[in-house]
């Protein structure tokens, strides 16, 4: 519970978080994922939205959803992975192939369509499980890897076991990196 509320406290775009599962659950698909996007995917994102074909993207998720569809009465902590490998790996590859979504953004988009199943991750989190790569296999060998290890976490009223896997990742994995970056910057302007 107390890294819980570190995350609450020391990441202030968590505040956006339900904002984007409300305008999700209203309908609003497009407007939700591009916020989510411009938002926890910036760094990509930014460079990319001059060129983004907003049609394509909406055409893009529209053909996604039969398999998106799929995972809608599924949970990570029962799910059996290999049952839906070709539907995981058909959706990373999609979306991972949209300049300023691929491989960090992904794993965004999914969790924001089927909270209950996707866990996201960045480049520290993938690196941090020796998956360097990010493609398609490593998304769908995180996914098995990140069930085993949190199969007996305790589940938050509000939050699914992803997110919560999510903000763990981010406090004990990320948080740590970002100020080893700063510290790092810091060091070689002589500050």
């Amino acid at each position: 519970m107390k890294k819980l509320k570190r995350f609450s406290q020391k990441e202030l775009r968590w505040d956006f978080y339900p904002l984007f599962l409300n305008l999700m659950k209203k309908g609003f698909e497009t407007e939700s994922c591009l916020l989510m996007l411009s938002i926890w995917n910036s760094a990509r994102f930014r460079y990319a939205v001059r060129g983004f074909n907003l049609d394509k993207f909406e055409n893009t998720l529209k053909k996604l959803r039969p398999s998106f569809k799929k995972f809608e009465k599924l949970d990570f902590k029962t799910i059996n992975f290999r049952d839906y490998k070709s539907d995981i790996k058909k959706i990373f590859k999609t979306l991972a192939a949209i300049k300023g979504i691929e491989k960090t953004g992904t794993p965004k988009l999914m969790h924001l369509k089927v909270p209950k199943v996707f866990v996201m991750w960045d480049t520290f989190i993938r690196e941090h499980y020796g998956f360097n790569e990010g493609g398609t296999d490593d998304y769908f060998d995180f996914l098995e890897k990140t069930q085993n290890i949190f199969k007996n976490a305790e589940v938050l009223k509000d939050r699914t076991l992803a997110k919560l896997i999510d903000e763990h990742h981010y406090i004990t994995i990320t948080q740590p990196a970002l100020e080893e970056q700063k510290k790092k910057r810091r060091k070689k302007l002589g500050k």
